[in-house]
């Protein structure tokens, strides 16, 4: 990820140059904070997220995004404001189509890819930091725990 928005996609094999690069009109609009890979059929895919406030899916394949999310709070009195993202935490462990992403407003939205309705997508909104979530990472042996590092502190969820 870069700090103009761009992605990447680098095969060592071909040398030190990237092997793809992703279309500026279809990438993030602000510097790219955190990639993940992602555990499925095929081991093309990644996701990426900014402080634009998106989450995109990609098959580096191709240098276009093949999926959206854009990150709104649904918390009362903040509803549809855009939440900037940092981090982000896919693990197999939680099932394939669902992460965690941290965000510069100090909280942690959990995601579901594969929602039945788009707008289900975002699911429970924890508040957590005064600032933003630099690191989260889930507890590899009960995965609905999770740590997060921001404004000098480390909480638990």
């Amino acid at each position: 990820g870069s700090y103009n928005g761009l992605v990447s996609m680098f095969d060592t094999r071909k040398g030190p140059n990237p092997a793809e690069i992703s279309i500026i009109e279809k990438s993030h609009r602000d510097p790219v904070y955190d990639i993940a890979w992602l555990t499925g059929k095929t081991a093309y895919e990644c996701a990426s997220t900014s402080t634009d406030g998106q989450v995109l899916w990609w098959d580096i394949r191709r240098p276009e995004p093949s999926d959206s999310l854009a990150l709104e709070d649904k918390t009362p009195g903040n509803e549809g404001r855009t939440m900037g993202g940092v981090s982000m935490e896919y693990s197999a462990a939680a099932g394939p189509t669902k992460f965690l992403v941290g965000t510069e407003q100090g909280k942690v939205v959990s995601c579901n890819r594969k929602a039945k309705n788009p707008s289900d997508r975002i699911g429970t909104i924890y508040e957590g930091h005064c600032g933003p979530v630099y690191a989260l990472q889930r507890n590899v042996f009960f995965p609905k725990y999770f740590l997060t590092i921001g404004d000098w502190t480390v909480r638990g969820k």
